[in-house]
């Protein structure tokens, strides 16, 4: 039996696992974010109900474990699709048939269980003992197989969604210019927690075959995933409108090849735009977008994304932030307002990202800029 500890500590990350199921899954915006999002709950609610199982419904545990492997399988691919739903520029692909061929292998080996004896099962779960013959012996190293194989294409996944999330986050930049509050920026966070949730998990094996449970990884496994699902439960409810980025993009050079921008209209968009801030100070808009700039200035976004990049060596996040970054310099000086008045006063949405901003600009915290100016007094 489980210790009261691990009892408590699965319950009431069960909880918030079956919160996240019925009211965060419903409200993502695409199907197959629903759908990936959905299977990750799932997964996390099956390995978190394992030592209630354990305790409370020991005749079930012999049919139960094989689930696990199941579930363990179905867990990186759903996060991948999860995220390729929320950072795609249209409705996904179906689902690829090598992102199925580890959850179907798993359900084979669990179904190879299920057919069983309950005393070999029991000899195998409960004794750690190999029964004779040859189906208990094919499973077992199938088994084994799965779980080593199961690392590097998890690792393989991690990867991509790095891989994904690098292209999304470079093209808002040349989209918004609150990208700061579209980049997913918690996924990154989410990300390391489940690494720690694997190392856990295999730290909990050993725990309880070499250490017989002293060291209390298994208590540590359970508080992990409930801290990535709560963060899973604040931050993936969040809609982002018009959040999705389109495909990856080639170079600029290639990508603005055939553009019927010339230098001299290049150059005389540049001007239109620097007025834009300058004089009629769009970047005050919060909301400002490279739509709304393209509309003001009277040319078509790619047009201007391409004077943007190319004439004034900018991204249109970084272009707007440093208009935003010279009109607080004065109000900062002066003193009068807080730090994140001003931030909202120069069209920031918030006191993180207009910090940021302000460093990356000047190389220094708005509160030293103040006090390098109240010194200079």
């Amino acid at each position: 039996m489980d210790s009261a500890a691990l009892l408590t500590l699965s319950g009431i990350s069960l909880g918030v696992a079956l919160s996240g199921l019925l009211t965060v899954v419903p409200r993502q915006r695409y199907l197959r974010a629903m759908l990936g999002l959905g299977a990750v709950y799932f997964a996390f609610v099956g390995m978190l109900a394992l030592p209630l199982v354990r305790t409370f419904a020991g005749d079930a545990l012999l049919n139960y474990m094989p689930v696990l492997l199941v579930l363990l399988s179905v867990l990186p691919p759903a996060f991948f699709h999860y995220i390729q739903a929320k950072t795609s520029p249209t409705a996904p692909l179906p689902v690829p048939w090598r992102d199925l061929i580890m959850p179907a292998a798993s359900l084979v080996v669990c179904i190879g269980y299920w057919t069983l004896p309950a005393q070999t099962k029991e000899m195998m779960f409960l004794e750690g003992e190999l029964p004779l013959g040859f189906w208990p012996g094919a499973l077992a190293l199938l088994t084994f197989f799965l779980l080593v194989l199961w690392l590097p294409v998890s690792l393989a996944y991690v990867v991509a969604i790095l891989r994904r999330l690098r292209i999304y986050r470079a093209h808002i930049r040349q989209l918004y210019s609150d990208a700061d509050e579209r980049d997913l920026r918690w996924v990154d966070v989410l990300m390391a927690l489940i690494v720690l949730i694997w190392i856990t998990g295999a730290g909990s094996l050993a725990d309880e075959n070499f250490a017989d449970g002293r060291l209390f990884v298994a208590e540590l496994f359970l508080v992990l995933i409930g801290a990535g699902l709560l963060v899973l439960n604040i931050f993936a409810p969040v809609k982002i409108v018009d959040a999705r980025a389109p495909a990856p993009e080639p170079e600029p050079d290639i990508k603005y090849a055939r553009s019927a921008l010339t230098d001299d209209h290049a150059a005389k968009l540049a001007g239109r735009i620097e007025a834009a801030m300058k004089k009629d100070a769009l970047y005050l808009d919060p909301g400002l977008s490279l739509q709304k700039l393209s509309q003001h200035v009277g040319a078509l976004p790619n047009q201007v994304s391409q004077t943007l990049n190319q004439e004034i060596g900018a991204s249109f996040f970084d272009y707007v932030a440093r208009h935003r970054i010279e009109a607080s310099k004065p109000l900062i000086a002066a003193g009068e307002l807080s730090v994140l008045d001003v931030a909202l006063e120069v069209g920031f949405n918030s006191r993180s990202t207009f910090y940021k901003a302000f460093n990356r600009e000047t190389g220094m915290t708005p509160k030293d800029y103040r006090r390098m100016g109240q010194d200079a007094a």
